[in-house]
Formats: C-alpha cells, structure tokens, sequence
C-alpha cells in the first residue's frame, strides 16, 4: 500500500473527526475505533472528492461498503483512480451468447 496515499487518506478522516485526534494507523475502523457517525462520512466523501478530483462523483452507497477502515477506504480510492479496460469487446461477445444459447435450447 502507497504509504503516501495512506497518509493522504488518514488526513482527510482526521478533518473530517474535526477532533485534531490522529488515527492509529490502516487499520482504524472508522465507525468503531474512531466514532465516525453518517454526517462525517458524508463531509469526508466531499473532501475526498474535493481533494482528488480525478476520482470523479462518489456515490455515498457504493463507498460505505468499502470504508471499514483507513486501510480499505485507501484500497478504495486507488481502484477508483486507476484506468479501467475497454470493454467494448465483452459487450459485442455477450449478444452472440445469447443467440447461441437460445439455438441450442431450441
């Protein structure tokens, strides 16, 4: 894990705790360890996309999920800044298995 991004990352959640306290590392549960209720989630997803605007709109939903930790919110946003494959080819091969699939059902 990038220890500079993991650094990044820990910064954000300490504005977002608005406490100065420091969490203890990439594995500080944020509901658990460090108090986080649902507003701070929320002004610590603006920060983030505030901070990186490369990582485009963040779904509060989708990121939820993904923010156990310090250590898998960072995982998190790595996944959602890195480029994703063309995936024209899948689309065009999925039309021609179902037509397959329906000949041989028939």
């Amino acid at each position: 894990m990038s220890e500079l991004l993991l650094d990044r990352v820990a910064d954000d959640v300490v504005t977002a705790l608005e406490t100065g306290m420091a969490p203890a590392g990439e594995h500080s549960r944020l509901y658990e360890d460090l108090g986080f209720d649902s507003l701070m989630l929320i002004e610590l997803v603006d920060r983030l996309q505030e901070r990186r605007p490369a990582l485009g709109e963040l779904p509060l939903p989708d990121m939820v999920g993904g923010m156990a930790d310090i250590g898998s919110l960072t995982d998190l946003l790595r996944t959602a800044t890195q480029p994703t494959e063309p995936t024209q080819a899948a689309e065009a091969a999925q039309p021609a298995q179902a037509v397959g699939a329906e000949g041989n059902a028939a």
